[in-house]
């Protein structure tokens, strides 16, 4: 890894700086039966999260998509539950789900603010909803979301963000989760990847390119 600081650092939104799975396990804690949030569970597993077909390591996760298709998703995942308890549960889920920051995110975001420059690109179409509802102006210069023509992993989704920054891919480094939409994206348009490996995720014949870290924490001290 080239040890010159980069001209700006993107940040995925999603599963990067919030924290979609332990929230929803957190919500359902206060209501939900276990065998609810166990075919929850499962369901996001199985059909969210997608997998790599010949080495079945995970790619991407979308567990986002319980709340966002919420009521599409909680059928798949609980068919043979009757449609009114059903419907009352997503109800209740819906109004007490609050999905935040992972707990480095906040210290990490205050010390890198002091010297880089730092914006969000995100597949996210609600991306301003998140900025006022998160407050992420106190430490990002841009928040932006993908077009939806160009959505990552496509290389123009990083090049419209670097050209909208006014900084050269590769004098840019993207940090994000995702195997598929972070890390293979962002290298295809030349930026490098900070891939942020919270699930201990195998994956195979990764490109020494890409740097794996398991914290966002752990930015800063590529930094130091």
């Amino acid at each position: 890894m080239n040890n010159t600081p980069p001209d700006a650092i993107l940040f995925d939104l999603d599963d990067t700086l919030i924290d979609w799975w332990g929230s929803i396990q957190t919500c359902l804690g206060t209501f939900a039966p276990t065998e609810i949030t166990t075919a929850l569970q499962n369901h996001c597993s199985t059909h969210l999260w997608h997998r790599n077909e010949q080495h079945g390591y995970v790619e991407q996760r979308d567990t986002w998509k319980l709340h966002e298709f919420r009521h599409e998703e909680w059928a798949r995942a609980l068919p043979d539950l009757h449609p009114d308890e059903r419907k009352a549960h997503v109800a209740t889920f819906s109004q007490r789900l609050s999905v935040d920051f992972f707990p480095d995110i906040v210290p990490t975001l205050n010390l890198l603010k002091q010297k880089h420059r730092i914006a969000v690109l995100s597949n996210n179409p609600h991306v301003e909803r998140e900025r006022n509802r998160l407050g992420l102006d106190e430490w990002f210069e841009s928040c932006m979301s993908a077009a939806h023509t160009t959505p990552k992993p496509h290389p123009g989704a990083f090049l419209d963000a670097c050209s909208h920054l006014g900084v050269e891919p590769e004098k840019t480094w993207y940090v994000g989760d995702s195997i598929r939409a972070d890390a293979r994206g962002a290298l295809a348009a030349g930026l490098t990847p900070i891939w942020v490996d919270r699930w201990n995720d195998n994956w195979h014949n990764r490109p020494n390119v890409v740097v794996r870290v398991q914290t966002v924490s752990a930015i800063a001290e590529l930094l130091a």
